[in-house]
C-alpha cells in the first residue's frame, strides 16, 4: 500500500516593566503564600544600609563594583516594599559616569517604562539617554550584559506608545525588538553570552509582544505564543529560567484568551503563576501583579472569579506596596476585586468610570486633567465594555434583557462608519455570556445569537480577509490613494501629542474618509471590517438547493442556526455539551489521523462507527427537517467542530461498512469560513479566468531532473508520508520521498479540463520560486500535488506549507508557506491541494480553518479542495481525477456535487471494495463557494 504523504489592552497600556522587576527575579525573596501576610513591610534597616553603601562608594572607583553596590541596595529597597527609594537609587546608577554605559543604558530604558504612564517628558528624556548610552557600549561590555541595550530602549518606546493608546506603533517597536534579538540569536559570529542575552530578550518580552499582537492579529498572536513555548522547551539556545518560562506561559494565556480558549488560558496562567512562585518573585512585582490580574479576568470569563478571592487580596496588597502597580488600571483592578467578592454592582459602577472622561490627573504639561472618553473602536474601550457586560450578566440580581445585550453586541457587528479591526482578550467571554442570554430573548434575541456565533467564526479567519483587502487596495490606484490617506491620517492622530480636541477633529476626518471609501469601494470596506450579516442578508446570497448551517459549541451549550434562501431562519439548542462532542470527535478522528489505511476489504482499521453515528444524532438529526431539501449544506463553525469531518457521519448506526449509510449520500457538506465571507463572495462575483489549469506535481526533492516520465515511474516510492526522523540531527530535504504518481494525477486532470501539456509543471520546475514568479490570476484551476507539511511536524519548522522542488537550502527555500501564498494573486474557481493534512484544523477554541486554506482564500481562491488527514496514493488520484472528470462532463454540475458523486461512488464500492472505507474517500472536503 502506498501512502500519499502530500502530507492586553489595558495591561499593555498600564503595566510597568522596569529593571526592578528583573532584579527581583534573581534575588532570593519570600515565597508567596496567596495571602497578603506574605508581603514584606517596609524595612527600616535599609536606609541605614544606604549610608554604609554611600561610604563604600567614596572608596570604590571601579564601575562594575559601584554598579553592584547600588544594584544590591535598590533591590533591598524593592524587596522591602520601598519602591520609590528603589527608583531613586536606580537614578543614581544612570547618573554615575564611572559605571559602564551598557549598564546605565539598561537602567535608563527600564526606568523609562516605569515613568511612561504619568511623566511623558521624563520618559522621553530617559529613552534618549538610553539610546545614547547604548551607542557608547563597547563590544567588550556587551559580553558582560544579561540583556541587549538596543532592545531594552525599544521596550520603553513601545510602552510609551501603548500607554497613549497607539497600539500599532507600540507593536512595531516590539516587532523591531524581537527582530533584533532573533538576528543576534542566529548570528554565528556572536559569542554564547551574546546569544544568551538575545534569548533573554525573546523570553522576557514575549508576553508583551503577544499582548499587543492579539489586539489586531489574534491568530498571529497564538501562533507566536505556541512557537515561543516550543522554542523554550526544545531549543538548546533558549534554556529559560523558571521565571522566563513563566513569562512565556503568560504570553500564551493572553493569546489563548483572545482566541476563545479560556480553559487553555487558565491552564497557561496557572503555570505562569506557579512559575513565578517557584522563582521567588514577589506578587508586587508588576509582571506578577499583571499575571494575577489576567487570571482574575480569565476566571471571570469562565464564571469562576469567586474561586480566586485570594488573587484579589494579593492584587490589592500588591497595589498597597508598589505605587507602579497602584497606578496601573485603577478602575479595572478594583472592579475585578469587587467581582471576586461577589459585589457585582460595585464592580460594574467602578469599571464604568473607565468608559467616561478619565478622572486621573496627568503629569503631561500639554494635556488637561480630564481626557475624553476612549473611542468605541479602540481595544481599551472594548476591554472595559466586555468587563462591564460580564459584570451585568453574572450579577444574579440583575435584569439584563435584549436591549442591554444588543447595545453591547451591535457595535461589534460592524457599521459603515467604523473600522472594527481591534479586539480585546476578554471579549469572547462577554460574547458567549451574551449569546447564552440572547437565545432566551425571543426571535430577535435568536437572530442576535446567530450573529454572535458568526462573529466568533469571523474572528478566527479575519486575517485572510484583511490580506484580501490589502491585495485589492494594491491593485486599485484610486483606492490605494484613499487608503494611504486614511493610514496617514490615522498615523498622525495616533502619533501626535496634540490636545484631545485636535485628535477629535482627526477622528471626524477619519469618519468622513471611511464613509467615502465605503461608498466608492464597498468590497474593500467589507473585507477590512466586515459586517456580520443577518439571516435575511445571508438568505439573499443563498441559491435554491443550498442551506447555511452554523454551529457554535460553547462551554455550557451548543447551538445550531439554519438559514434558508430568502432568509428563513431557525435556531436550535442541541442536547449535548462541548465535552461530549469533543470526546466523540477525538474518537472519530483517531484512526483517520493515525495514517494507517485498512489493508483488506471490510476492515474497519479502527474507524469508530459508533462515534460517526453518534455525532450525526447529536448535531445533524436535530436540524434534519430544516435542511432535508438542500443538496449543498454550507457549514460555518469554529473550535472543536471545525476539526470534524462531517462527510463521514452515519445517518444511522451500522455494524460494518457494507450496511453504512453515510450522510453524504443525501447531502454534501461544504465548509465556509463564515457567513460574511460567503456574502462578500456572492455579492462581488469575479470574471472567470480564461486558462483551464496550472498544476505543480511530482517535484524534484533532491534537485535532480528524471530523464523521462517513464524513469520516474520506475522509481515509484512506497512510503508517501512526509519523512520525519526524530533521530536525525538535522532534516535532509534530499531524502523526501518522490511522488511520481502525482504527475499521472495532474496530467489526467489536465486532460479532463482540455489543458495543454505545458500547464503541468514537474521535476525541478515545480518549485517555490516558479510559483512565486508566475502570474496565476488567469488560471481557473490551480493544483498542487505533492507532500503537505503541518506546522511543527518537522522539529524546528513552525510553518504549514507545500513541499516543492529542492532549491538549495531545503525547508527554508523549498517549502511554499502560508506567508508565501497570501502574496499570490489568484482568480481561481478551484485550488486543489492534493497533499496530506492541508485542511487540518487544530480543534482549538479559536480555530476555524486550516492555515493553508486561509492563505489561499486571502490570495483570491473561490473554493479550495482540502484534505483532512494523510491521504493514500491511489485513492487520492481516484478522488481528484474523478471530481474533474465528472465536473467537466456536466456543465450544469456544481463543484460540491462533483465531489459528492465521486465520494459516493467510492463509498458504494465502484472503485473496489477496499475503497469503501472513509479513510480513502472522506479525506477530501470542499471549502468556499461550491457553486459552478
Amino acid at each position: 500500500m502506498q501512502m500519499h504523504g502530500r502530507c492586553l489592552p489595558s495591561l499593555v497600556m498600564l503595566i510597568v516593566v522596569c529593571l526592578l522587576v528583573m532584579s527581583c527575579g534573581t534575588t532570593p525573596t519570600s515565597q508567596y503564600f496567596k495571602s497578603s501576610a506574605s508581603f514584606r513591610p517596609a524595612d527600616v534597616s535599609v536606609p541605614k544600609h544606604e549610608q554604609a553603601v554611600r561610604r563604600q562608594l567614596s572608596n570604590t572607583p571601579d564601575g562594575e563594583a559601584r554598579y553592584a553596590l547600588l544594584d544590591s541596595l535598590a533591590a533591598d529597597y524593592f524587596k522591602a516594599g520601598m519602591v520609590a527609594d528603589s527608583m531613586r537609587i536606580r537614578e543614581l546608577i544612570i547618573d554615575d559616569r564611572r559605571i559602564p554605559p551598557g549598564r546605565r543604558s539598561l537602567e535608563a530604558s527600564l526606568l523609562a517604562s516605569a515613568y511612561a504612564k504619568d511623566n511623558y517628558n521624563r520618559t522621553q528624556s530617559l529613552i534618549e539617554r538610553a539610546r545614547t548610552l547604548a551607542r557608547e557600549t563597547t563590544p567588550a561590555e556587551l559580553e558582560t550584559l544579561p540583556y541587549v541595550p538596543s532592545c531594552a530602549y525599544l521596550s520603553a518606546e513601545s510602552d510609551l506608545e501603548g500607554r497613549q493608546g497607539r497600539h500599532e506603533q507600540a507593536l512595531l517597536k516590539r516587532r523591531e525588538q524581537a527582530d533584533l534579538a532573533w538576528h543576534d540569536l542566529y548570528n554565528p559570529t556572536l559569542s554564547e553570552r551574546r546569544h544568551r542575552a538575545a534569548a533573554n530578550v525573546l523570553l522576557q518580552e514575549s508576553p508583551w509582544l503577544i499582548s499587543l499582537m492579539q489586539i489586531h492579529h489574534r491568530i498571529e498572536a497564538l501562533s507566536y505564543a505556541n512557537e515561543m513555548r516550543w522554542d523554550a522547551d526544545n531549543r538548546p539556545d533558549m534554556k529559560p529560567s523558571p521565571r522566563q518560562s513563566a513569562e512565556v506561559d503568560m504570553g500564551r494565556a493572553f493569546a489563548l484568551s483572545s482566541n476563545d480558549d479560556y480553559d487553555g488560558a487558565l491552564t497557561a496562567i496557572d503555570a505562569a503563576i506557579d512559575g513565578f512562585q517557584k522563582a521567588n518573585v514577589e506578587p508586587y512585582v508588576p509582571t506578577y501583579a499583571a499575571a494575577l490580574r489576567l487570571r482574575l479576568t480569565i476566571a471571570l470569563a469562565l464564571g469562576r472569579i469567586g474561586d480566586y478571592q485570594a488573587d484579589a487580596a494579593a492584587l490589592e496588597s500588591a497595589a498597597s506596596i508598589n505605587p507602579f502597580v497602584a497606578q496601573s488600571g485603577v478602575d479595572e483592578r478594583e472592579s475585578l476585586i469587587f467581582a471576586a467578592r461577589g459585589q457585582w454592582r460595585a464592580a460594574e459602577t467602578r469599571i464604568a468610570a473607565s468608559m467616561g472622561p478619565h478622572p486621573e490627573p496627568w503629569n503631561w504639561p500639554y494635556l488637561p486633567n480630564r481626557l475624553p472618553p476612549p473611542s468605541p473602536e479602540g481595544s481599551y474601550y472594548k476591554y472595559t465594555a466586555a468587563l462591564q457586560m460580564m459584570y451585568l450578566l453574572e450579577d444574579p440580581t440583575g435584569q439584563v434583557g435584549y436591549a442591554e445585550i444588543a447595545s453591547y453586541v451591535t457595535p461589534l457587528l460592524g457599521t459603515q462608519d467604523q473600522w472594527n479591526d481591534s479586539s480585546a482578550y476578554n471579549e469572547d467571554g462577554a460574547l458567549e455570556l451574551s449569546m447564552s442570554r440572547a437565545t432566551s430573548e425571543g426571535d430577535q434575541g435568536q437572530v442576535l445569537a446567530f450573529q454572535i456565533a458568526e462573529l466568533f467564526h469571523m474572528n478566527a479567519t479575519q486575517g485572510a480577509m484583511a490580506d484580501g483587502a490589502a491585495r485589492l487596495a494594491a491593485s486599485t490606484p484610486a483606492l490605494r490613494a484613499l487608503v494611504e490617506q486614511e493610514q496617514a491620517l490615522r498615523y498622525t492622530r495616533d502619533t501626535s501629542h496634540a490636545e484631545p480636541l485636535t485628535n477629535s477633529v482627526a477622528d471626524k476626518k477619519l469618519a468622513i474618509l471611511h464613509k467615502q471609501i465605503a461608498s466608492e469601494f464597498p468590497l474593500y470596506r467589507q473585507l477590512m471590517s466586515p459586517d456580520v450579516p443577518t439571516p435575511v442578508a445571508l438568505g439573499k446570497a443563498l441559491q435554491e438547493g443550498e442551506v447555511y448551517l452554523d454551529f457554535y459549541a460553547g462551554r455550557d451549550a451548543i447551538y445550531a442556526f439554519v438559514v434558508h434562501p430568502g432568509g428563513a431562519f431557525h435556531a436550535i439548542g442541541l442536547a449535548t455539551t462541548r465535552a461530549a462532542i469533543t470526546k466523540q470527535v477525538v474518537a472519530l478522528r483517531s484512526s483517520l489521523d493515525a495514517g494507517i489505511p485498512p489493508r483488506r476489504p471490510g476492515d474497519l482499521a479502527g474507524f469508530d462507527l459508533a462515534a460517526a453515528a453518534g455525532l450525526y444524532q447529536a448535531l445533524i438529526a436535530p436540524v434534519q427537517e430544516d435542511i432535508k431539501a438542500a443538496r449543498t449544506v454550507y457549514i460555518g463553525t469554529s473550535g472543536i467542530l471545525a476539526s470534524l469531518p462531517f462527510n463521514v457521519l452515519l445517518i444511522r448506526p451500522a455494524s460494518s461498512l457494507a450496511d453504512a449509510q453515510w450522510w453524504i449520500s443525501t447531502a454534501t457538506p461544504v465548509r465556509i469560513p463564515n457567513a460574511s465571507a460567503f456574502v462578500i463572495a456572492r455579492s462581488h462575483p469575479a470574471t472567470h479566468a480564461s486558462e483551464p489549469l496550472i498544476a505543480f506535481a511530482d517535484p524534484s526533492f533532491d534537485g535532480r531532473e528524471p530523464s523521462t516520465t517513464a524513469d520516474a515511474q520506475m522509481d515509484r516510492a512506497t512510503a508517501r508520508a512526509f519523512p520525519v526522523d526524530d533521530r536525525a540531527a538535522s532534516f535532509d530535504y534530499h531524502r523526501v520521498a518522490p511522488l511520481p504518481e502525482t504527475l499521472d494525477e495532474a496530467t489526467s486532470i489536465a486532460k479532463s479540463l482540455n489543458a495543454t501539456d505545458q500547464s503541468v509543471l514537474w521535476g525541478t520546475s515545480a518549485s517555490r520560486s516558479e510559483v512565486m514568479k508566475r502570474d496565476l490570476s488567469n488560471d481557473r484551476v490551480v493544483l498542487f500535488a505533492t507532500h503537505g507539511i503541518v506546522a511543527g511536524e518537522v522539529p524546528g519548522w513552525r510553518k504549514a506549507g507545500l513541499a516543492l522542488a529542492y532549491e538549495g537550502s531545503g525547508l527554508p527555500d523549498s517549502i511554499l508557506t502560508a506567508d508565501d501564498i497570501v502574496t499570490l494573486r489568484l482568480n481561481a474557481d478551484w485550488v486543489v491541494l492534493s497533499a496530506c493534512n492541508t485542511g487540518l484544523v487544530t480543534g482549538n477554541a479559536g480555530d476555524a480553518m486550516s492555515e493553508l486554506s486561509r492563505a489561499f482564500f486571502a490570495a483570491g481562491a473561490r473554493s479550495v479542495l482540502l484534505t483532512q488527514w494523510a491521504v493514500e496514493s491511489r485513492s487520492a488520484t481516484e478522488v481528484t481525477t474523478g471530481v474533474f472528470r465528472i465536473y467537466a462532463n456536466d456543465p450544469a454540475l456544481s463543484k460540491a456535487e462533483a465531489l459528492a458523486r465521486t465520494e459516493r461512488d467510492m463509498a458504494n464500492g465502484k472503485v473496489g471494495e477496499l475503497y469503501r472505507h472513509p479513510y480513502f474517500w472522506g479525506a477530501y472536503v470542499l471549502a468556499g463557494d461550491a457553486a459552478r
